[in-house]
């Protein structure tokens, strides 16, 4: 298979994935890097160094844990989009496919428009999980969205397309659930 086809879907799979959580993507190309299973062109490389790896543990269990309290979790995420949106943009051009195909401030852009997509995806759904079910949702959601994380990082760097394969049903349902929000919403406009 084409390379440059591969590195473009490892791209949008990494980047998608930092929607869903800005820190662990980060985390596990930094840590897949500094074992030597995954090679990063400079200046990506850093995200290998021992202050990049743990800045980012760090930030990944903060991310977690807030992440799982109701209410809290809007606000992390508001709070956390330009994380998310730089998260998206370095790890698409981190890719090398990307760094030699495209110029760095296409990749960077394309990169944080993906991961901020699926953000606003993320951030949307949020809110009406904690209110249609009284708050246990979100945390759910929250281990939902972690577990995510982590799978679609890993499969973007080990199966890309099925990364992409996962990204459009990850877009389609969360397409599914606003467009259900907004019938919701125009229902009870009627009824008033």
């Amino acid at each position: 298979m084409d390379p440059l086809l591969l590195g473009t879907a490892s791209a949008f799979g990494l980047a998608a994935a930092s929607g869903l959580n800005a820190t662990l993507p980060l985390l596990i190309v930094g840590m897949l890097a500094r074992i030597g299973l995954l090679t990063l062109a400079a200046p990506f490389d850093a995200l290998a160094s021992d202050i990049a790896l743990g800045g980012l543990a760090v930030l990944a269990v903060g991310e977690i844990a807030a992440d799982k309290i109701p209410g809290a979790d809007s606000v992390v995420q508001v709070i956390q989009t330009p994380l998310t949106l730089g998260a998206g943009a370095i790890l698409f051009a981190s890719q090398n496919s990307m760094i030699e195909s495209l110029s760095p401030g296409l990749a960077i852009l394309v990169g944080l428009l993906t991961a901020g997509g699926i953000h606003t995806l993320r951030a949307l759904a949020r809110p009406v999980i904690n209110v249609a079910t009284m708050g246990v949702g979100g945390p759910v959601a929250s281990i939902v969205e972690d577990i995510g994380a982590v799978g679609l990082t890993l499969l973007a760097l080990l199966a890309p397309i099925l990364a992409v394969v996962g990204l459009v049903v990850l877009v389609a349902l969360g397409g599914r659930l606003a467009a259900r929000r907004l019938v919701q919403r125009r229902r009870i406009a009627a009824l008033s």
